[in-house]
């Protein structure tokens, strides 16, 4: 039995290599890439892709007609992530943290295009800002970026560090060198956390937080979002210090 041959559907398959080839890429990409990736003909890769948008598995730039993974296709990966027990257990120390503190905890993963949100827990104050799950945070522009750039091997964070240094998008990034970015990442590992003030939205802060393994991989970060006369190093400085202290014991 256990040399037995497993049959399946050739069409699955097929379908199975054009989302990974849409999966690896860190932007929207074009037709002939799709093709030339997943080495099947434009015309056969272009029938799936007509599949793929009606059920939502892909999305379609309407202004370059290049394709992106879709809603169906991060609500299932939201779901697999979900059943990851490092994840869950990362999950159930964000809630904890959102009913004792009472503020919103957003928790990131790396995902193709970076910092990606998979769970938010909101706080019973009126709503500052929204986080929407699945949406890719600014490496430059976010503590939970910069948490990433600091806990992650640089193989990982490199490309999307130099492209945000790169981009002229009018976000308020905290550095515009690597000299800079460096420095940044010694203090943030040296002290546990990143912080930012109004870098997405006036008067909004952030606190993020690496979560990491019994194993020293980074599984997860989790960020606290409020309103800057809360949440910054001086007047939140007890807060920090718990937060610090859950966040190591994560691995634990």
């Amino acid at each position: 039995m256990g040399s037995e041959k497993r049959t399946g559907i050739k069409a699955v398959e097929v379908a199975a290599r054009i989302l990974e080839v849409l999966a690896r890429a860190q932007k929207p990409v074009a037709l002939r890439e799709l093709a030339a990736g997943g080495q099947m003909s434009p015309g056969k890769v272009h029938r799936y892709l007509a599949s793929f948008l009606t059920s939502g598995l892909a999305r379609q730039d309407p202004d370059t007609r290049r394709y992106a993974l879709g809603p169906l296709a991060t609500r299932l990966g939201l779901a697999a992530l979900n059943s990851h027990q490092p994840l869950h257990d990362a999950i159930l120390l964000q809630r904890q943290l959102r009913n004792r503190l009472d503020e919103t905890l957003v928790l990131s993963v790396w995902g193709a295009q970076g910092p990606t949100v998979v769970h938010v827990e909101e706080s019973s104050q009126p709503i500052i800002m929204t986080m929407r799950i699945g949406a890719a945070l600014p490496m430059l522009a976010t503590a939970t970026g910069l948490v990433f750039a600091a806990f992650l091997p640089r193989h990982f964070t490199e490309l999307l560090l130099t492209a945000a240094l790169k981009v002229e998008d009018g976000l308020n990034v905290f550095a515009r060198d690597f000299a800079s970015i460096e420095q940044l990442i010694a203090q943030v590992r040296q002290q546990g956390y990143a912080y930012n003030h109004g870098h997405l939205m006036p008067n909004v802060s952030a606190l993020a937080f690496p979560l990491i393994d019994r194993a020293a991989n980074l599984i997860a970060v989790m960020a606290v979002m409020g309103r800057h006369e809360r949440l910054n190093p001086r007047d939140g400085a007890e807060m920090i210090t718990y937060l610090i202290d859950a966040a190591r014991g994560f691995s634990r």
